[in-house]
């Protein structure tokens, strides 16, 4: 008896929303293209975008319950406040960063921008290489704004900060086949949809016969 794939597929599915979303489907890494001027400007779009997730998703609803549960002190504390959500978007946003470099070798930024984090043979990084990838983080931001030693470590180092060469990492941009795949998986799903069941012994439905 023939075993029919079903919609449920996880290999299916997972490279049907790839593009969209971090899943388990991992694209090949384009490796030495970590330096490219494009890639440098994709990783700080892609931080812009998971910073933006962390405080919409994450943060805000937490300070909207907090204004309408504590709306007197809310209100008296409110530039406090509003320093302290700054303070805390960062280890936050290093915690959804770690979490889903280390389960998927992507944040949804990075996604959304066509990056993936591996390491410098492109292997998945462990959970050890995306802990101190992030953690050190906190070094890029020593400067005068803040960001320019990440900067100017990434520039002069082939794209890597201080946080890569620590953990033996790099951000590289996803192969084009990822499209393809993707393009596959929904080709693949409408074909299923359209297909019709035949019986165990392989003869066509019985509608067919029929006719």
């Amino acid at each position: 008896m023939t075993t029919i794939p079903t919609d449920s597929d996880p290999g299916m599915i997972d490279r049907l929303f790839d593009g969209l979303l971090p899943t388990r489907y991992r694209p090949a890494p384009a490796m030495g293209t970590a330096g490219e001027a494009r890639v440098l400007l994709a990783r700080g779009a892609a931080a812009l975008v998971d910073l933006l997730i962390c405080y919409v998703l994450l943060e805000l609803p937490v300070l909207y319950a907090a204004s309408v549960l504590l709306r007197r002190s809310f209100e008296a504390r409110a530039g406090a406040i509003a320093i302290g959500s700054v303070l805390v978007l960062a280890p936050l946003y290093l915690t959804y960063s770690f979490a889903f470099e280390w389960r998927y070798g992507r944040t949804p930024g990075k996604v959304n921008r066509g990056l993936l984090v591996v390491t410098e043979g492109g292997e998945d990084p462990g959970v050890r290489a995306c802990a101190v990838r992030n953690l050190l983080r906190y070094v890029d931001l020593l400067g005068v704004p803040p960001l320019v030693l990440g900067a100017v470590v990434a520039l002069l180092t082939g794209g890597r900060r201080v946080g890569d060469h620590l953990a033996g990492t790099v951000v590289v941009r996803a192969t084009a086949g990822e499209e393809a795949s993707h393009l596959s998986a929904v080709a693949e799903l409408v074909g299923r949809r359209g297909e019709p069941e035949g019986t165990d012994d392989g003869s066509p439905p019985e509608r067919e016969r029929e006719g």
